[in-house]
């Protein structure tokens, strides 16, 4: 079975998490947390960064912090589908924040945001989904709310030139497995905001003071190990070799599937990057993803659906606004391996099964 996804792990971050484990230093303190920390602001052009146990310990930070400088913020627009990480960060609080859904648009697979005009009081939560970048600075220079960047799947994207995540209140990174940078579990929170940083380093520590045990927040256990610090360092120090890897892999897709008839790759805003995460296809002809599941792992090959609508997650009922770009587009849309070290041979393989399934769908 070729999976849909493997992590890499280079010879520097098995090094360096051995060193952690030699070193004794396993928990959240150790030197691999601050060397860590410093290089990826660097990578991502940010001034501070927060290294956290997971992508969604990191998301529940740019939340809190949104509400901490914009305490009269009472409405978020979201995607109308994406990983359920970003709604449950902004329930997690009970705040009572309105939440309206941004239906996708049918091409790029994002929250279509031309269709909205945001009220007062309102802040905006972007998602890139599967790492195809959404232009924050074009919603920047459009609309005068505050905007946090649920940057989880968009590390190695761009906007303008700019990394994802940069240019925005605050953004969230994830660390986990399948990811294009990975720890295994981990995150990490970015701003641009002193104040902000100070604020979500104290509370992902229990909201310790400055003096030790004395808490004036309520706060959380978000501490990255130092171990997977250690992995991640490593991880960052060959990123160059990761993109290589991951362009070779998206560019292979592409001469082999584009503009096939009866199916569509997604595509991109004008002036940005996608970050190269997961590699969907979307099947005009398909009814259901099921049936894609079953043809696929017949053939020896992982897939994994496209995210479904908020409306059919139960919990979710408060939330209001359309889905039904999300539902058509989730019911058509298949997710293909695309981890680093994915073989061309495979590629090919699992291309010409994509145009096999498609004539039987015809």
């Amino acid at each position: 079975m070729i999976p849909i996804y493997q992590p890499y792990l280079p010879k520097k971050s098995v090094e360096y998490a051995n060193e952690a484990i030699q070193s004794n230093w396993i928990s959240s303190l150790g030197k691999y947390t601050f060397i860590a920390a410093e290089k990826l602001a660097e990578v991502t052009e940010t001034k501070y960064c927060v290294l956290t146990n997971n992508g969604t310990s990191a998301t529940h930070l740019i939340t809190k912090s949104l509400k901490k400088k914009y305490p009269n913020v009472n409405k978020i627009y979201v995607p109308s589908s994406c990983f359920v990480a970003a709604y449950n960060c902004l329930l997690y609080d009970n705040i009572g924040w309105e939440i309206e859904a941004v239906d996708l648009c049918n091409e790029t697979w994002n929250a279509d945001y031309n269709s909205i005009e945001p009220e007062k009081n309102s802040a905006i939560m972007v998602v890139h989904n599967l790492g195809n970048i959404v232009d924050v600075l074009k919603l920047k220079e459009k609309f005068e709310v505050p905007i946090i960047e649920d940057n989880c799947e968009g590390f190695f994207g761009k906007y303008r030139g700019h990394q994802s995540g940069s240019k925005s209140l605050a953004s969230s990174l994830s660390f986990f497995g399948n990811k294009n940078i990975t720890t295994g579990e981990g995150g990490a929170f970015l701003t641009n905001d002193e104040s902000l940083y100070d604020y979500a380093n104290k509370i992902r520590g229990q909201g310790q003071t400055v003096k030790r045990y004395i808490h004036d927040d309520l706060g959380y256990n978000y501490r990255m190990t130092n171990v997977h610090a250690a992995i991640l360092l490593g991880q960052l120090e060959s990123m160059d070799c990761v993109y290589e890897q991951k362009l070779r892999v998206f560019d292979r897709y592409k001469r082999n599937l584009k503009s096939k008839e009866g199916i569509e790759l997604q595509s991109t805003e004008d002036n940005t990057e996608h970050s190269m995460w997961m590699n969907g296809v979307k099947f005009k002809s398909l009814e259901c993803y099921e049936d894609a599941d079953k043809y696929f792992t017949s053939k020896g090959i992982e897939t994994r659906p496209m995210f479904y609508p908020f409306d059919e997650q139960s919990h979710l009922r408060t939330i209001t606004g359309p889905s039904e770009n999300a539902r058509n587009l989730s019911d058509r849309i298949v997710i293909f391996p695309s981890y680093p070290e994915l073989k061309n041979t495979e590629i090919d393989y699992i291309c010409s099964c994509i145009l096999k399934f498609r004539e039987e769908l015809e």
